[in-house]
């Protein structure tokens, strides 16, 4: 009998033990889940932390892309040089000049002659960041002739056009600058006019970006 009562309580006291034992693991195994939740939390915080620093950084960039280019727009404005020497023409030749923020420029020329002989130059400039030229001759003449004589940076003739009676002209060029090929290009352009007892009109566009 009492070797019974013995192993009763022996088999109950490892009964606790175990309990406890048990209840002691799943304490350990909820704080280790809990601390994991917590850790992934805190590691989704820093990551949205990283993204919202990322795209303030991109917006700054941004910004200061934007108002790099609405400076070199204004620079390029400012910078812009158009230049006519007239010997006598009646009416002066009509000059436009525009600049957009994409460093587009151009320059437009226009007169009209009764009768006269007489000649105007002048010259446009053409900088670093210029990636193509467009150039557009139209005129018409009743009789006499008109000639635009437009040359390259170094003096060379690009194009030498005669407007008469023959037929009304239209005339349109586009160039790419390479590279290789900006000593070419780069640098003031000159455009000469002039008039032969010319009675008619003439149009003169360049056109750069």
């Amino acid at each position: 009998m009492k070797t019974q009562t013995i192993f009763r309580m022996f088999s109950l006291s490892l009964f606790f033990v175990l309990l406890g034992s048990v209840a002691m693991a799943q304490t350990k195994e909820e704080k280790k889940a809990k601390d994991a939740e917590m850790k992934a939390k805190q590691e989704q915080i820093e990551i949205q932390r990283k993204q919202m620093k990322e795209q303030q950084l991109k917006t700054i960039e941004l910004e200061h892309v934007y108002a790099d280019q609405a400076r070199e727009a204004s620079r390029a404005r400012s910078s812009a040089r158009v230049y006519s020497r007239s010997s006598g023409f009646d009416e002066p030749s009509y000059f436009i000049y525009s600049g957009s923020q994409e460093n587009q420029s151009q320059l437009t020329i226009r007169n009209s002659f009764d009768g006269e002989t007489d000649s105007a130059e002048g010259e446009f400039d053409v900088d670093e960041s210029t990636s193509h030229i467009r150039c557009t001759i139209n005129g018409k003449a009743k009789s006499g002739k008109i000639t635009v004589k437009i040359l390259y940076p170094g003096g060379k003739v690009f194009k030498d056009l005669s407007i008469t009676s023959s037929a009304q002209i239209s005339f349109s060029q586009s160039l790419t600058i390479q590279e290789e090929e900006k000593n070419k290009y780069i640098g003031a352009w000159k455009y000469k006019i002039t008039a032969d007892k010319a009675e008619g009109s003439y149009t003169l566009s360049f056109m750069t970006h």
